[in-house]
């Protein structure tokens, strides 16, 4: 089963973060890092996803939020 993600990463000009889902659907820029990772988190938490941050060195980080099989089943 593959995990969907959440992803942040600077825009093109480096001068906003932007969330987005796995479809590259943007979810919001915010202007600084830790305010989107903030947002993007939460999200990720809520839907059980995966948060992948993209840095502008080309680095990437994950978190799991990937929640067992029990909460899956009955939506916890």
């Amino acid at each position: 089963m593959t995990l969907a993600a959440i992803h942040i990463a600077p825009d093109d000009d480096f001068d906003d973060w932007v969330v987005q889902d796995d479809s590259c659907q943007e979810l919001g820029h915010f202007p600084t890092r830790e305010s989107a990772e903030l947002v993007a988190r939460a999200l990720a938490q809520k839907r059980g996803d995966e948060l992948v941050i993209h840095l502008p060195d080309g680095r990437t980080t994950r978190q799991s939020f990937r929640r067992g099989w029990f909460a899956r089943f009955f939506e916890i």
